[in-house]
């Protein structure tokens, strides 16, 4: 290659990185989601609930989701996004229901806080994103304050341990 071609190669790429900049994953669906429901394989049927999930289409997405769990009985990366999906939608009864197949303690932990709040302003009440949001927010800080209160004070124990 000579300079001229090296300069047309830095210039297009140096073009592509500041008018086109990265932006973050984005979910695309090319498709019939009939099809995917009826004849899709588990891989199949996740993407498209993750893609009706980052959409905001919590109805979907949970139709996917339940779609999955008929699939398989082995994988379980389908089960946070459908108990998410559950309480977006505001049907807390299935999202508890749901809650003992999920294996991450730490995001069960979370969920089951969430819930318990949730349910307490009442079941017939549908709240908004927003809403659920902000609570996700207040428990993870809540989760977060108590771990730190707690190794404070087992270091504390240990330091003052002894005769």
């Amino acid at each position: 290659m000579n300079y001229k071609n090296y300069f047309i190669t830095f210039f297009v790429l140096f073009h592509t990185a500041v008018f086109y900049p990265a932006y973050a994953q984005e979910y695309i669906f090319v498709g019939d989601p009939a099809i995917v429901i009826e004849e899709g394989t588990y891989k199949q049927n996740f993407n498209t609930g993750m893609y009706f999930y980052h959409k905001h289409q919590w109805e979907f997405a949970i139709e996917f989701f339940v779609r999955c769990s008929e699939l398989t009985r082995k994988r379980v990366k389908h089960v946070a996004p459908l108990i998410w999906s559950y309480i977006y939608e505001g049907e807390y009864s299935q999202a508890i229901s749901s809650l003992s197949t999920l294996k991450n303690r730490k995001e069960k932990q979370l969920i089951r806080l969430v819930l318990k709040d949730v349910t307490s302003m009442g079941k017939k009440k549908k709240l908004s994103k927003n809403k659920i949001d902000r609570i996700i927010a207040d428990k993870k800080d809540i989760i977060k304050r108590t771990r730190a209160n707690l190794i404070a004070m087992s270091k504390h124990e240990i330091i003052d341990y002894g005769p």
